[in-house]
């Protein structure tokens, strides 16, 4: 009975860190299907280029931060700092002239 206990323990532990694992990657996952993932990057300071910024975390209350620069009509990039999305929202977010925004440019 103990090596049951046991053994069941470990796959529901197993489990819900492959759960915890997976709902960390909802929003990358939505961001990274929509296409307008490919005309922004990471943002990055001009004054401290080296501290890395996390372009998509994931709130675990239904929304993802977005902090990135998306391209402009010109070539260069435009920052959309800390901005809230909901996650069901990301698939139909636009770069309006590199600005990301849920509604059509």
């Amino acid at each position: 009975m103990p090596i049951f206990t046991i053994t069941t323990l470990a796959c529901v532990l197993v489990l819900w860190s492959a759960a915890a694992a997976t709902a960390g990657q909802d929003c990358i996952s939505a961001w990274k299907q929509n296409p307008v993932s490919q005309s922004c990057k990471e943002y990055s300071n001009a004054t401290s280029p080296d501290q890395v910024v996390p372009m998509v975390i994931d709130l675990q209350n239904g929304q993802c931060r977005m902090t990135v620069t998306c391209e402009n009509q010109y070539g260069g990039g435009v920052p959309n700092l800390s901005r809230d999305i909901d996650m069901d929202a990301l698939s139909s977010v636009h770069n309006c002239n590199g600005y990301l925004q849920v509604d059509p440019c």
